[in-house]
C-alpha cells in the first residue's frame, strides 16, 4: 500500500516512465511503418524504461511484492526464518549499496556520451541505476529497521502461499 507523498510521487513517476516508453516504442514503430523513423523514438524509450523499471523495482520492495521462493525456508521454525530474513536483508543492502557506488561511476563515465539523436547526456539513462539502488537501499534498511526494532514481521515466506 502506497503510504506517504513521496511513495505517491514515486509510484506516478514510475506509471509515467512506462507510459513514456509505451508511447516512444508506439511513435518509433509507427515512423518505421511509414518510412520515415525517428531513431530519437528508441533512445528516449530506453531512457524512461530504466527509469520505469528502478522506480518499479522499489515501489514492488516496499509492497513485498518481489518473487520469493519459499520452497524450503516454509519448512524452517520462525526464528530460524527471521534469522534468514536477517541475513538476507543485510546481503541486499551490500549488494545495493555496491551498485549505487558503480552505477554512480557509470554515471559519471557517460557524462560526455550523448543519448542517440536526442541530444541528451547518456547519464541520464545510467543515473537510474545508482538512483533506483538508492531508494532500494533505503526500502531495505527501513524494512530492516522496523523488523529489528519495532517489532515488524521479517519472513521468508510467500504472502500467498505459492510455490515456484
Amino acid at each position: 500500500m502506497v503510504s506517504n507523498r513521496f511513495d505517491i510521487v514515486e509510484e506516478r513517476l514510475a506509471m509515467a516512465f512506462f507510459a513514456g516508453t509505451a508511447f516512444f516504442v508506439l511513435i518509433g514503430a509507427f515512423s518505421r511503418t511509414i518510412g520515415y523513423p525517428l531513431i530519437w523514438a528508441v533512445d528516449l524509450a530506453q531512457l524512461s524504461f530504466a527509469w520505469a523499471c528502478m522506480l518499479g523495482a522499489d515501489l514492488a520492495m516496499k509492497k513485498n511484492a518481489h518473487i520469493e521462493i519459499d520452497i524450503v525456508v516454509r519448512y524452517f521454525s520462525a526464528a530460524a526464518r527471521r534469522a534468514l530474513a536477517i541475513a538476507w536483508l543485510v546481503a541486499m543492502a551490500a549488494f545495493l549499496t555496491m551498485l549505487v557506488w558503480y552505477g554512480s561511476q557509470l554515471t559519471l563515465m557517460n557524462m560526455e556520451r550523448e543519448l542517440g539523436d536526442v541530444g541528451i547526456s547518456y547519464s541520464w539513462v545510467t543515473s537510474a541505476v545508482p538512483t533506483g539502488c538508492l531508494l532500494m537501499l533505503a526500502t531495505t534498511l527501513r524494512r530492516l529497521y522496523l523488523g529489528l526494532f519495532r517489532g515488524e514481521a521479517l519472513s521468508l515466506e510467500g504472502k500467498d502461499g505459492m510455490v515456484i
